[in-house]
């Protein structure tokens, strides 16, 4: 069974070495896992943005950055609660685990 994290609206699952990013309503997206980026940058009344795009395959999987930065490129933008970003943190550690990469602790 593929490792997969369910939201409302959206769904995440691994394939293989690939991301695939079902949103309701949306086209959905895949990312190969060596190029994938998730950054979660801070938002208005105490949300986050997790940022999910492809970067170079030097950079950390997963990073929350303590100030918003534009990120040139397309991405897929969730906004969450700031009490939800642990469990995020829990799934990317996941897949950063399958394909050898970091995540920013």
């Amino acid at each position: 069974m593929p490792l997969e994290f369910r939201q409302e609206y959206f769904v995440l699952r691994v394939d293989g070495d690939v991301l695939e990013i079902f949103t309701r309503g949306a086209f959905s997206h895949r990312v190969p896992l060596a190029w994938l980026a998730v950054r979660v940058q801070p938002s208005i009344k105490g949300r986050l943005v997790v940022q999910i795009s492809s970067a170079r395959d030097d950079l950390p999987l997963y990073e929350v950055l303590p100030k918003a930065k534009v990120t040139p490129g397309s991405a897929v933008d969730l906004v969450i609660s700031t009490e939800d970003e642990p469990i995020y943190r829990q799934f990317f550690t996941q897949v950063a685990q399958l394909c050898g990469r970091p995540v920013v602790p």
